[in-house]
């Protein structure tokens, strides 16, 4: 059977009827941009554009027409400036996206032709463009939610911070005096419960902070191979108590002083550790340590902690890093304990470059390896010396100098107090930062020891005014002490003209050594970098 010959006007309209069927727009301009075809589609997105075009005006002016009929309150001026760009969009080949008098957004390109014509094409990203609207207003909801999260953050870890300061302060106070047997007893349960209370709240804090993309890692030259021994050395009697031996196994060809974060490192070892204790009946845990190099002077750190205990199925295994979760119901029954520890501690290591691994069979133990990136660091004898020097220097550099605290709490004064004028550090309290101000005026101080959340004036301004050109205590040395829910920000009190900061609860000889440090650097007295500072924290 013969098939049907299609003429050329046949073919005309069966053209016109396919273009019309297309579900954006389609247009063919000649050289002046008269349209020689266009489609149902472009007619009705278009239609001043169109009319212009037909009655002989200019590209240009044919879509300013078409602009002004779109937003009437338009002045002439930016008119002219939206209809230049369209045009000359389109002549360059860029995709431009533009309302159409249906109400809908069309994104359209304009290609040439060979005889000198163009073909302009459009696609409808309406739905497109109301979607990523809908997900921006559930971003923003969604920040909202996290800042509304971070605000309740911050004022309950003040409100806990408070007490938890006064308990442990206090208790420390009480350690340091002559006790009875029974009495030390009593007192370290006390300061094992409240510094136990702390670990808690600071995992529920530190997840926080890394889940909203606050958390920092600090890098700093350190000796990880002290810091491992240290380690070890603090962890041991806890392992004695259980029956178990706490081995060390460093290699020998390891390269010690990396530059890492100290606290972080510690603070992920340190809970490998605590479990490897925690779930070990019998036998021994070994702490190893090696470091592989990557090549220019960059190494992949390898710390392992195997232990003879418990184990774990392949079940187990499987959800062990979820946050808030243990490997079983009974766990958290038996053995205490947020499950946030090895969720936190993965995070920590994949933000420091590397992760955390877990080899375990079931009654035979597990071995979980820590893994993270550190570049060479460089040896300093000072920091080195510093490591097993007395990390108070006996306190001699405090008597005769004066010191004042800021701080509305009255609780959080009498801890301070107590804990610094038995090392002949004279104290002079004030309630607020306008307060403090009036006694800057009055009298010389040595030092500034400043809360940051106060009412009638906080510490950021009382900084802010400190730190001003031409202020008359731009020179005083000022430590900031923080309850802030997510940790200290180390760099935003830098910023702000701090010289050292302490989050609270405060620590007796955390805070002993950075006044120590913060005087001595002040004075010219062995002076002792914040840097060899930390490495001392870790």
């Amino acid at each position: 059977m013969q098939k049907p010959t299609i003429s050329a006007a046949d073919l005309a309209d069966i053209v016109l009827e396919a273009v019309n069927l297309l579900p954006g727009g389609f247009v063919i301009f000649g050289p002046d941009h008269e349209i020689l075809l266009a489609n149902a589609q472009n007619e009705r997105d278009f239609p001043i554009t169109n009319q212009g075009l037909r009655n002989g005006l200019t590209y240009r002016e044919a879509a300013y027409n078409s602009v002004k009929d779109l937003v009437p309150d338009i002045d002439h001026e930016s008119a002219l400036q939206a209809a230049d760009n369209i045009v000359s969009s389109l002549e360059r080949g860029e995709h431009v996206e533009l309302r159409t008098h249906v109400g809908t957004v069309m994104q359209v390109v304009e290609l040439p032709l060979s005889f000198g014509g163009s073909v302009a094409v459009g696609a409808d990203i309406t739905s497109l463009r109301e979607r990523e609207r809908e997900l921006k207003k559930m971003r923003k909801a969604a920040d909202a939610a996290s800042e509304a999260k971070s605000a309740f953050l911050a004022n309950i870890s003040h409100e806990i911070r408070t007490p938890l300061n006064g308990i442990l302060g206090m208790t420390q106070l009480l350690a340091s005096g002559n006790l009875t047997h029974e009495q030390r007893d009593q007192i370290e349960t006390i300061l094992d419960s409240g510094k136990t209370l702390m670990a808690i709240l600071n995992d529920v804090l530190d997840l926080s902070k890394i889940e909203a993309g606050r958390f920092e890692i600090s890098p700093i030259d350190n000796d990880l191979e002290n810091l491992l021994r240290r380690l070890n050395k603090l962890w041991a009697p806890r392992a004695a108590e259980k029956g178990l031996t706490l081995d060390l196994d460093i290699d020998p060809a390891m390269v010690s002083f990396l530059r890492f974060d100290p606290i972080r490192v510690r603070q992920c070892i340190s809970n490998l550790v605590s479990n490897a204790i925690k779930f070990t009946e019998t036998g021994k845990i070994t702490i190893s340590a090696k470091a592989l190099p990557l090549g220019n002077d960059i190494f992949e750190a390898h710390l392992s902690v195997s232990d003879t205990g418990l184990g774990m199925s392949a079940e187990t295994l499987e959800r062990l890093f979820t946050p808030f979760t243990q490997a079983d119901a009974s766990t958290s029954r038996q053995f205490g304990g947020t499950g946030l520890g090895l969720s936190i501690s993965q995070k920590l290591a994949r933000l420091m470059g590397g992760d955390i691994t877990v080899t375990s069979e079931l009654g035979r133990g597990s071995c979980f390896t820590l893994a993270f990136r550190a570049a060479r660091g460089r040896y300093s004898e000072e920091a080195a010396k510093d490591e097993d020097a007395d990390q108070t220097g006996g306190a001699r550099w405090a008597r005769g100098f004066v010191a004042l605290l800021v701080d509305d709490h009255p609780l959080n004064r009498k801890v301070a107090r107590l804990f610094l004028e038995p090392l002949g550090i004279e104290i002079v309290e004030a309630e607020h930062g306008g307060e403090a101000m009036r006694l800057m005026e009055s009298r010389a101080f040595d030092i500034v020891l400043l809360d940051m959340h106060m009412p009638v004036m906080d510490g950021p301004e009382v900084l802010r005014r400190m730190r001003a050109e031409g202020s008359p205590y731009a020179d005083i040395p000022v430590i900031v002490l923080t309850a802030d829910s997510l940790g200290p920000d180390n760099a935003r009190y830098d910023l702000m003209g701090a010289n050292g900061y302490i989050q609270k609860p405060i620590d007796h000889r955390e805070l002993t050594l950075e006044i120590g440090r913060v005087l001595e650097v002040r004075h010219g007295r062995s002076p002792m970098p914040r840097e060899a500072a930390d490495m001392k924290r870790a």
